[in-house]
Order: C-alpha cells, then sequence, then structure tokens
C-alpha cells in the first residue's frame, strides 16, 4: 500500500493476488468474492473515490519506486508477503530511502508470526535491516492452511493507522522504536525497545 499526506486526500493500494479460499472470512472476504483481485473488491467497498486501486506485482525497489514517484507518494507501507515478507521488506526499505520518504513495514509472519508494524524515517541508522537481519523467527500462531487468526492479525492495521496519524501530525509515531513480539517461553507478548 502506497499513502499520500492528508493534503491529497488520496491512499493507492497495490495488491495483484486473486481471493482464494483461505483467505475467506479469515481475511475481509466472503464467498462471493471468491477469485476476484483484492484490489478490486476492496476499491468496490471502500466507497470512497479517494482509493487508487493498482493491479501490479513489484519485483524489486526500482518498481516501487516508480510507483512512489508516478503517484508523488508520502509514506509506503508494507503490507504483503511477495516475493516473500521480509524479501517485500527489504525492498520498500530500499525505495523509500533512495525517495527519502517514510516506510511501515507490516511483518506479519515474520516476528513469531505477527509482529507490530514498524515506522521507520528514511535514511536512518535504525532501519529494517538493522533490527531484523539477526532474528531467527519461527511461526507460533497459525490456524487453517498455516495462516494466523485474522483476529490477531487485524490489531495490526490499526496500529499502523495511528503510527500514519501521528507522523501526518508531527509527532512520534505510535511505538516508534520498539519491537514487539510474542515471546513463546511465557506465552505473552513483550516490548523490545531499540536504542
Amino acid at each position: 500500500m502506497l499513502f499520500k499526506k492528508p493534503r491529497s486526500k488520496e491512499e493507492i493500494i497495490t495488491k495483484f493476488s486473486d481471493i482464494k479460499k483461505d483467505n475467506l472470512y479469515r481475511q475481509n472476504y466472503v464467498k462471493s468474492d471468491l477469485n476476484k483481485k483484492k484490489v478490486e473488491v476492496l476499491f468496490e467497498r471502500g466507497g470512497c473515490s479517494s482509493i487508487i486501486p493498482i493491479d501490479i506485482i513489484c519485483n524489486n525497489s526500482a518498481e516501487i519506486g516508480d510507483l512512489c514517484k508516478e503517484y508523488k507518494i508520502d509514506i509506503v507501507i508494507q503490507a504483503g508477503d511477495y516475493p516473500s515478507t521480509r524479501e517485500l521488506a527489504k525492498l520498500t526499505e530500499i525505495a523509500a530511502n533512495e525517495l527519502n520518504i517514510s516506510y511501515v513495514i507490516n511483518a506479519g509472519y515474520i516476528s513469531n508470526v505477527v509482529s507490530l508494524a514498524e515506522f521507520y524515517y528514511p535514511n536512518n541508522v535504525y532501519d529494517f535491516l538493522y533490527k531484523h537481519e539477526i532474528y531467527k523467527e519461527k511461526r507460533i500462531f497459525t490456524n487453517a492452511n498455516n495462516k494466523a487468526q485474522s483476529s490477531i492479525v487485524a490489531n495490526v492495521g490499526h496500529i499502523v493507522a495511528r503510527q500514519i496519524s501521528d507522523y501526518c501530525a508531527g509527532k512520534k509515531p505510535f511505538k516508534y522504536r520498539e519491537r514487539v513480539f510474542f515471546d513463546i517461553g511465557a506465552l505473552e507478548w513483550r516490548t523490545e525497545k531499540i536504542e
């Protein structure tokens, strides 16, 4: 997902995949949505002319960068998993740094399955690679078809919204420089501050 600040009142959503059976009810899709493009269903449901759907696969940072330039993007929100969640996060970081724009990594399965969405300023020592290259994470919460439950994943969207809102208001984004993960030994959520 690519995002423009409120002055432009537009959100650009890129999501190339079709709705499959394992998306039904776990994500915000129902049986009548099966085999449709995710981006088209979201656009139809949005009831908002400010959403610009783009059905494209970005395979490298240059393609992400080109989209950002074409649509004058202010913030990139990574929320996909192709070619992999970690690889897309790396590509997002490279593109955002080259364009000097902020970005949010919504890692999903990277950090013990569900992690906090993480806000980053461009070209900063504190970045996605700094935090995540050393971790050897594994999945702990899975449901049907080896997917995390939607109730767990849905909360991450609220965090992204708050981070973007804070950023647009000139405040420090919510949970900035914190890594939240599920500690499988203690069976509880933990926060790790990154200094």
